[in-house]
């Protein structure tokens, strides 16, 4: 009895994941939206945590006669924007996906060139596959390019491809605890 009462949290853990992926699938702007507002509040809270430490560390450093710690204010001045940004992100959450997007993006592309030109180095001898290499490095870059110039088409597409893998990784955890009660 106490092996099947263990297994109903991966079952559920397995159902609540499928559930979440089958949201991404119907639901990627609500999805975006959601997440956007997320990341705001956790730099609103960085950027208050950020500020509250600099007061504290001048408080400290004035009552220990180190004078004004000389470069404290950039913790302060960076506080005060990832604070801003986070405000920024509540309020207007469909502009982090896309951010988001643009900086995947710009990592592809450079992945992509970097190992375009790390195979066109390889001798043909040493990889028999390097074409196949060169066909991958640039659709990284094209995926790149792609990302850059249509973030929140890519975003949505990203997020969509998180939902079917939640739904896969909900049905193998279901499957799997079957599986094992047999």
């Amino acid at each position: 009895m106490n092996n099947q009462i263990a297994r109903i949290p991966l079952y559920i853990s397995g159902f609540m994941t499928a559930l979440a992926g089958v949201f991404f699938l119907l639901f990627p702007d609500t999805v975006s939206d959601i997440l956007g507002v997320l990341w705001g509040i956790v730099l609103v809270v960085a950027g208050i945590a950020g500020a509250v430490d600099y007061i504290v560390s001048i408080k400290q450093f004035r009552e220990e006669g180190y004078g004004n710690a000389a470069g404290a204010e950039i913790v302060l001045v960076y506080s005060i924007i990832i604070t801003v940004l986070g405000i920024i992100f509540v309020l207007k959450p469909t502009i982090v996906m896309p951010l988001l997007s643009f900086v995947i993006g710009v990592y592809f592309l450079v992945d992509g060139v970097v190992k375009f030109r790390h195979n066109t180095l390889v001798p043909k001898t040493k990889d028999p596959l390097w074409y196949v290499m060169i066909l991958l490095s640039l659709s990284l870059v094209v995926a790149g390019v792609a990302l850059i110039i249509f973030p929140f088409s890519g975003t949505i597409t990203v997020i969509r491809f998180a939902g079917i893998a939640f739904i896969i990784s909900g049905i193998e955890c279901i499957g799997e605890e079957s599986w094992k009660k047999r």
